[in-house]
């Protein structure tokens, strides 16, 4: 393949698998379980921001879910997709969190990707309808707002500490998220007796299956972590500080420069 293996951008210093899995499944539970009702976000945080935090962090959570249900029976590289889709929302959460403007920033390149797919129904024959006029009032009006200009994945992690690391584990989740060789390669095994060299192995274990899950821990707390910090009062401090010691990984979410939301007074 021409992507590294997450076993090789992701360290192998964590727990074993099955501490991981418990890990997730106790942090789904705490999401879960939270009591239903208004949540208040910090003053630094515009209803954007706030929202697209809390979002991405309820999404995340609900793919740990699907891995939790994938993970006891399904040894190759089924939960990879799963676990990237996991990191692009935890990253997005994050990012949300530690940059002011981003939540338009959220808003515009959604306006953007619907006027390109009404671009294309319209050559379909199809009628935009209202939704074209929507978003172009939503450009319109976020024209001129504050934050990055461009909602890329790969700026996104490298606002973050270690972002230059994250990016290259995407790319190697990425590698076996898409059809592609990735797919072709982990499916076969070169052998002798064949005439091309290769023969198909349709049960396939993916030797890096430890450090997707443990990475996918990471993620999982890294993005309810990022709702937590989010919020003007905390709920669930000293649950996710002993997950993040049982991960291995710290509970602080800093940017590229050093610079954190303040402590909340």
């Amino acid at each position: 393949m021409g992507m590294s293996h997450p076993s090789r951008v992701v360290s192998s210093d964590v727990p074993d698998t099955a501490t991981v899995l418990r890990e997730m499944s106790a942090l789904c539970d705490l999401w879960d379980n939270a009591k239903p009702g208004t949540v208040e976000y910090r003053n630094e945080l515009d209803a954007a921001r706030a929202l697209g935090v809390r979002t991405h962090a309820h999404h995340a959570v609900r793919t740990a879910r699907a891995i939790l249900q994938l993970a006891p029976t399904m040894t190759g590289i089924e939960i990879i997709p799963l676990t990237r889709l996991l990191m692009e929302c935890a990253v997005t959460a994050a990012w949300l969190l530690l940059t002011p403007g981003s939540g338009q920033t959220l808003i515009r390149d959604g306006a953007r990707e619907r006027l390109k797919a009404l671009a294309e129904l319209t050559k379909l024959g199809e009628k935009p309808g209202p939704a074209k006029e929507q978003a172009e009032a939503v450009l319109a009006n976020l024209e001129d707002a504050e934050g990055p200009r461009a909602f890329v994945f790969k700026q996104r992690c490298e606002r973050l500490r270690d972002g230059d690391r994250l990016y290259v584990t995407y790319r190697a989740l990425s590698a076996e998220s898409h059809s592609g060789i990735g797919i072709a390669d982990f499916y076969t095994v070169a052998v002798e007796h064949s005439p091309i060299g290769v023969a198909f192995n349709g049960f396939a274990q993916s030797s890096v299956r430890p450090a997707t899950i443990g990475f996918a821990g990471c993620m999982l707390l890294l993005a309810i972590n990022a709702d937590e910090l989010a919020r003007a009062r905390p709920t669930h401090t000293t649950q996710i500080a002993t997950a993040a010691k049982r991960l291995g990984v710290g509970a602080r979410i800093v940017a590229a420069d050093g610079t954190e939301l303040p402590p909340r007074r």
